[in-house]
Parts: structure tokens; sequence; C-alpha cells
């Protein structure tokens, strides 16, 4: 089959295993990509308080209420439009999201939901004290490490990045772990995905 070409559920079994592969991969980032729509749209809602004007409590109630989401999928999917998408000053000026250089990434589509998760959640806890270049080299790290590794890698990631940013006082003692983590860690070219 050449690429690009349509193919029926009932012509899946005539792929060869490279094809099936290739087709899974061509669509789930286009899945990803109107994702990147869905959020764009999200993150108006909760711009123009459409939620309540619709008679929703809120932006996650209409979420949860509209799209039949549980409320962990609703708050995700809100989290990730808050940080990943424009938004606006009170002036009207259209502002970079919090993310950029995530939601750069993510506009191409070169991130998985979970991965989106993880950094949105990972730079979002970082410590008031961290200066905002300091944020930024650890967005950028969880965007190239995710071309290597699924979320919970990119969590691994995120663990070592806290505790080189965080305060002394948040640090944990070493013990064998993380000692020997050199040896372990996703960060270190070479190892497998976690």
């Amino acid at each position: 089959m050449a690429a690009g070409d349509e193919v029926t559920s009932p012509e899946l079994w005539r792929c060869d295993p490279d094809e099936l592969g290739e087709l899974l991969q061509e669509k789930e980032k286009a899945v990803w990509l109107l994702q990147v729509e869905v959020l764009d749209i999200v993150a108006a809602i909760h711009r123009g308080n459409v939620g309540k004007t619709l008679g929703h409590r809120n932006t996650l109630g209409m979420l949860q209420d509209l799209l039949r989401l549980s409320p962990t999928e609703a708050s995700r999917r809100y989290k990730r439009a808050l940080n990943l998408c424009p938004s606006q000053a009170l002036t009207g000026e259209t502002l970079a999201p919090t993310l950029s250089i995530a939601s750069e990434a993510m506009r191409r589509g070169e991130l998985a939901d979970s991965q989106i998760d993880t950094i949105v959640g990972v730079v979002t806890r970082l410590p008031a004290r961290v200066t905002i270049k300091d944020r930024e080299e650890a967005e950028a790290s969880l965007v190239e490490h995710a071309k290597r590794y699924t979320a919970p890698g990119l969590a691994k990631v995120g663990r070592r990045i806290h505790d080189h940013l965080g305060p002394p006082t948040d640090r944990r003692r070493p013990n064998t772990k993380t000692r020997n983590h050199a040896a372990n860690c996703p960060c270190t070219p070479g190892q497998t995905d976690a």
C-alpha cells in the first residue's frame, strides 16, 4: 500500500507489520494534532467564561458535561489548555503560552498527551524561586527528552530537574537508589526507555 492511502478496517489484515506500524504512528500523530485544536477551543471557552454562560458550573463542568469526560480527564485537558495555548491580556493582546516550548512541540505533533501532562506537571511544580531562564531550560530539556522517552521516563528526568533546582531543604537524603542514579538515569545516553 502506498503512503497516504486510506485503509479501511477490513483491509488492515492485508498490511505487513511495517505498514501497520507506520499507519499507527501516522494516525496517532493526526489525533495529537486534532487534540491541539480541541485545546485551543478549551482555552477560548475558559477566556470567555463560556461554561457559565451556557449553564455549566465552569469550564471543567462544561468539559465533563459536553464531552462526557471524567473529572480527572477534564482537569488534564483544562491544565493543558491553560499552559500550552495562547491567552489574552486585559488589553486584548495575545499572550504566548506559559509553556511555549512544549506548546510548539505539541503543535508539531511531537508530544503524546501523557508526555504533555508530565511536562506540565514538572514545570508548574518547580519552586517559585526558580528563575524564568531555569524554567525554560527545564521545559526545553523535557521536550528534548520526550523524543526518546515515554511519560515515566520523562517523570524520572523531571525528578532530576527538581532535585537540581529545588531548595536544599527539598532534597532527599541520598540512598542507594540516588547514589547509583547515573547508571540507571533515563538522561544517560544509550539507556533504554523506562
